[in-house]
């Protein structure tokens, strides 16, 4: 069969119309009866990937090829530092790692390593339409996204076993190092879970572990954070998961070599794994942190790399996983003297400032510039987003690079495992090696830039949104947002998540557009990498002026503020870490039941605009079924299947409410999202 006989065959019947009946199911997932819908679709473009292309954002560029937008001073100067001692970062390696960038191959998905009969490409890079054994583009490119939402669901499933053995542990009594923080909050979770028992700790921390492992059923945690509404349309559709493990067995196995082909059942099951993701990631690693650690609540603090201190002992703690971060804050500040200035790097940084005020030093991709500039003592590391060149960069300075934790080591690192049972022993050990270490800094090395850091106010957790709003009106809190929304004071709501990326000049994409939004009266919310790039930037700080915010939000904030006897908030919410996009849902689905719409009905976006990690597309995939308009600033190397392609960023929405949208750049990314929410208010007959 030719190529387009094939794909002809394959298109036949492939997305479905608006009038697509309720009960689609998981074989038939994309399955339409309606042909007409599908022709008048392949009408326009066959998907929405025309913003992909790099464009002047695959290269340094100049600050006047970016509109208004001007590098951080604090980044390019200890840049061209580590560039003057010939160090390479990560900006420079991205350049030698183009595998056919040009749109196909590796960057489109076509690359398949599953067999030995291979490896295999397809598509023009080779003139290959299928595989040793017969597998399609679709196959190929499908298998491929499988794979990494199972990597990317599994490092917060992870993440949240972590956290639950910790209570586990507590509940038990066997942790002295570790205690029940915030006893409301297990109260809530309790009862939330339909446990029983007298040992509240203890129930929450096996039920969240028996999500993981369950056979049958869906998980606990899906009940409880879940709505209604979303709960029958995945039951309809078969796409609810039982136990995370389970589910990961389940689409490892699909994607051997020999058995799942078809590209429908494929996607089918990427959806799932994304509830995956949520329920028995997010959802349980999110609020069991708050039970251990407290509920963040409004608290002030400084971003940049210049929170490092000349004249005291740096201590980075970077990763994810508070259990171990907690223990290194609290030994430093057992410590009297010499003072000891612990500072976090990407989400650790996060779970630190939303809880402590520990200072942001920066996001991931500033990891190596951290070390660069030779004030740091000690890099502590734990999960994810740990890049291995930390120790090529180390290795020029005095800076140890500290593992602590067994999944994670890095050749030549120090590695000094972290054990809950000895949690404050070992945490003290990682405290005395940075000290011990100051000695050996030399400062003709030594470069942090003068700049100041910036300020920024964080803590933006469900709790104190509603503690906040509760100013305005104690008795149904949440109305006061609801009528700035109606009133079109604040147009709509935006959460902006996820990682920093080397393409182009640092936090480009981010910082536009959160300024494009928040001046047209979109409220932005969000978590994880951005929060670095948006308080480096001054969006994070609660400046009375609200510079470059919109008339109608700029109102809405300051009553907010007032009422709460503060000077100011700011336009920009700072929810969390990544795990905390968990909160994102609490707020939605709320909003949703008091205007009795669903969640895909809402004046709301979200965006990724410069995503990296496999668990960044399964918290995309995630939100896509959660009903949200989702919009992604890299294609997730799908673009070699036209099928998946369309799947992803268009017919997706017909069957769940929501879709990827594409675009690199944030400008246009900004429009896409505005008009998207005009159209969920006009559709709710709100003022545009």
């Amino acid at each position: 069969m030719s190529k387009k006989n094939e794909k002809e065959k394959k298109d036949e019947g492939f997305a479905c119309s608006p009038g697509c009946p309720g009960g689609v199911n998981r074989r038939d997932f994309l399955k339409t009866a309606a042909a007409a819908g599908l022709a008048g679709a392949m009408a326009g473009p066959s998907h929405v990937l025309a913003g992909v292309e790099k464009k002047a954002l695959s290269g340094e560029g100049d600050a006047g090829a970016f509109g208004d937008f001007r590098p951080d001073p604090i980044t390019e100067e200890i840049r061209e530092h580590a560039h003057r001692l010939g160090i390479d970062l990560v900006w420079d390696r991205e350049t030698q790692c183009e595998f056919s960038q040009s749109g196909h191959g590796g960057v489109a998905g076509l690359c398949c390593f599953h067999c030995q009969m291979g490896p295999c490409t397809l598509g023009d890079a080779t003139g290959n339409e299928r595989g040793v054994c017969g597998a399609t583009m679709d196959t190929i490119v499908a298998r491929g996204l499988v794979a990494r939402m199972v990597c990317g669901a599994a490092s917060h499933a992870e993440h949240m076993r972590a956290a639950a053995k910790i209570l586990k542990g507590v509940g038990l009594g066997n942790l002295p190092g570790y205690r029940i923080a915030d006893p409301d909050k297990l109260d809530a979770v309790y009862k939330g879970l339909g446990c029983s028992g007298a040992n509240k700790a203890l129930a929450v921390a096996e039920t969240s572990l028996a999500d993981f492992s369950r056979n049958e059923g869906s998980p606990a945690w899906l009940e409880y954070k879940a709505n209604p509404e979303r709960k029958a349309r995945w039951k309809k559709m078969g796409i609810l998961p039982t136990g995370a493990g389970a589910e990961f067995s389940e689409a490892s196995h699909r994607i051997h070599m020999g058995v799942d082909s078809d590209m429908e059942n494929l996607a089918a099951d990427a959806l799932k794994l994304g509830l995956v993701d949520g329920y028995c990631g997010l959802h349980p690693a999110s609020a069991i942190q708050d039970i251990l650690f407290g509920v963040p609540k409004l608290v002030l603090g400084r971003a940049n790399l210049t929170v490092l201190e000349k004249d005291q002992v740096n201590i980075a703690v970077h990763g994810h996983e508070p259990i171990l971060s907690e223990k290194i804050l609290e030994a430093a500040r057992r410590v009297s003297s010499p003072p000891i200035n612990v500072v976090g790097i990407c989400c650790t940084g996060n779970e630190l400032l939303m809880r402590k005020g520990v200072p942001l030093a920066g996001s991931m991709i500033q990891q190596e510039l951290a070390i660069a500039t030779g004030a740091l003592e000690a890099m502590v590391v734990d999960v994810q987003c740990v890049m291995p060149n930390i120790q090529r960069v180390a290795g020029r300075f005095h800076t140890k690079i500290i593992t602590t934790h067994p999944h994670a080591r890095i050749e030549g690192a120090t590695h000094m495992e972290f054990v809950p049972e000895k949690a404050d022993e070992i945490a003290a050990g990682i405290v005395k090696t940075a000290v011990d270490n100051f000695a050996n800094r030399k400062k003709d090395r030594m470069m942090i830039p003068k700049q100041a850091p910036a300020r920024l106010m964080a803590g933006f957790s469900v709790e104190q949104i509603v503690a906040a709003l509760a100013g305005l009106n104690p008795a149904n809190p949440l109305k006061p947002l609801i009528d700035a929304i109606a009133s079109n004071r604040v147009r709509g709501v935006a959460a902006i998540v996820g990682c920093v990326s080397p393409k182009g000049p640092y936090g480009y994409r981010h910082a536009i557009l959160t300024q494009r939004l928040i001046k047209e009266n979109v409220l932005v919310v969000g978590t994880g990498c951005w929060s670095h790039v948006a308080a480096q930037r001054g969006l994070m700080a609660p400046d009375p002026a609200y510079p470059g915010v919109g008339a109608g939000l700029k109102a809405t904030l300051q009553a907010v503020a007032e009422a709460n006897g503060l000077d100011a908030i700011p336009a920009c919410w700072h929810m969390g870490a990544c795990v905390d996009n968990a909160r994102i849902e609490d707020v939605l689905n709320p909003l949703a039941a008091s205007l009795k719409v669903k969640i895909s009905d809402l004046p709301v976006a979200a965006s990724a605009p410069e995503l990296i990690t496999e668990k960044a597309v399964s918290i995309g995939v995630w939100a896509v079924g959660l009903g949200v308009f989702t919009h992604i600033g890299e294609p997730p190397y799908v673009s070699g299947s036209d099928r998946m392609a369309r799947l992803l960023t268009r017919d997706v929405e017909n069957i769940v409410g929501g879709r990827f949208y594409v675009e690199s750049d944030p400008e246009k990314a900004a429009r896409a999202m505005l008009a998207r929410i005009d159209e969920k208010r006009k559709a709710l007959g709100l003022p545009v």
